[in-house]
C-alpha cells in the first residue's frame, strides 16, 4: 500500500486519540467539580456549567444555539449519569473526531466508500458506546452502595437526626458515586431548594428504581409522616436481594451478551481486514445488483438477531 495513505492514516487515527483523551481526561469527574454545578430546578435537566471549570467551551456558538433543546439536555444528563465531567460540545467533538477517523482510515484503506461510511458509523458510535457503559457501570455501583447507605441513614434518624443531617451522614461516610449525589442533595438544599425538589433530582440523574423507592418512602414521610428508618431497612433489605438476583442474572447472560457483540461487529471488521489483505475482493458486493442485494439482506439479518437477542437478554426484576 502507498506509504503515503498509511501515513495520513495513521495520522489521522492519532490525532483521533489525542483529541479525544484530552478531552476526556482532562474532565476529570471528582466530587468537587461536580459538586460545583449551580442548581436551576430539579424538575428539568440540570444544564448548568461545572462553576469551577477551567477550560473554554470550544463551540460557545453551537452552546448557545441548543442549550435548553430536549437533546442538549439529554445529552448532558447521560453525560452526568456517566460521571463525565464534559460539555455537550465537547462529547460532540469527540464524536465528530472519532467518526472522520473511522471515515478516513476505513475509506483509504479499502478504497471502497461504503466501507468508509460504515466505519466511521462505527467511530461515531464507539464514545456514545463507553459513554452508555460508563453510566450502566456506575449505576450498577451506585445500586450496590445503597443497601448500606439506607442503613446508614436509618441509623442516624433512630438516633434523633434530622433528614438532611443523615444526609451528610451519608455524603462523608460513603464513597462515590452515592456519596457524590447525596452531597449534590444538600448542596441543592443549602440554596434554597426544597428537599422533595431535590430528591426528585437525584432520581432524574441516576434514573434508578431502588433509588425511585428510597425517593418515594421520603417524600412519603415528608408530606405524610410515618416511621421512615423502619420503610428504608425494608427497602435495604430489598435492593439487597435484587443486587443478588441481578448479579445471577448477569452471570446467566453473559453468553448472550458477548454473542450479540460479536454479531455486530465481526462482518464489519473482517470486510476490513479483507479489504486491506486483498483490495478489490469484495467489489462485486457494492457493484453488482445481486451484490447489493446479498449487503441489504445480511444486513436485515443481522439487525433482527440483533433485536432478537435483546428481547432474550431483557429480563426485568
Amino acid at each position: 500500500m502507498d506509504p503515503l495513505i498509511l501515513a495520513v492514516a495513521g495520522g489521522t487515527l492519532a490525532f483521533a486519540v489525542i483529541v479525544a483523551v484530552l478531552l476526556v481526561f482532562t474532565a476529570s469527574p471528582t466530587a468537587s467539580e461536580r459538586l460545583a454545578e449551580s442548581a436551576e430546578g430539579t424538575q428539568e435537566v440540570v444544564r448548568a456549567e461545572p462553576a469551577t471549570s477551567t477550560r473554554m467551551d470550544p463551540m460557545p456558538a453551537l452552546s448557545d444555539a441548543l442549550q435548553g433543546t430536549p437533546f442538549w439536555e439529554e445529552v448532558q444528563m447521560q453525560l452526568l449519569r456517566a460521571g463525565l465531567l464534559l460539555r455537550p460540545s465537547e462529547a460532540m467533538i469527540i464524536c465528530g473526531v472519532t467518526m472522520i477517523a473511522g471515515l478516513g482510515l476505513g475509506w483509504l484503506l479499502t478504497g471502497q466508500p461504503i466501507l468508509g461510511i460504515l466505519s466511521g458509523i462505527l467511530g461515531v458510535a464507539a464514545p456514545y458506546m463507553y459513554m452508555v457503559q460508563r453510566a450502566v457501570r456506575r449505576q450498577a455501583e451506585l445500586t450496590s452502595q445503597l443497601p448500606d447507605a439506607l442503613d446508614m441513614l436509618s441509623a442516624a434518624l433512630r438516633s434523633g437526626y434530622a433528614l438532611t443531617r443523615g444526609f451528610q451522614v451519608v455524603a462523608s461516610q460513603m464513597h462515590p458515586p452515592i456519596a457524590e449525589e447525596f452531597h449534590r442533595v444538600l448542596q441543592e438544599v443549602q440554596v434554597g431548594i426544597s428537599v422533595s425538589e431535590a430528591l426528585d433530582g437525584l432520581l432524574a440523574r441516576t434514573d434508578s428504581y431502588d433509588l425511585e423507592l428510597m425517593v418515594a418512602a421520603m417524600q412519603t414521610q415528608l408530606t405524610m409522616g410515618g416511621n421512615l428508618s423502619e420503610v428504608l431497612d425494608n427497602i435495604a433489605g430489598m435492593i439487597r436481594e435484587r443486587v443478588r438476583l441481578q448479579g445471577e442474572i448477569n452471570a446467566a447472560t453473559s453468553e448472550g451478551r458477548m454473542s450479540a457483540g460479536v454479531l455486530i461487529a465481526m462482518p464489519i471488521v473482517m470486510a476490513l481486514i479483507i479489504s486491506a489483505v486483498n483490495p478489490g475482493y469484495l467489489d462485486p458486493l457494492f457493484s453488482d445488483r445481486m451484490g447489493i442485494m446479498m449487503l441489504i439482506g445480511a444486513g436485515l439479518l443481522m439487525l433482527s438477531g440483533i433485536v432478537i437477542i435483546k428481547k432474550m437478554l431483557d429480563i426485568d426484576i
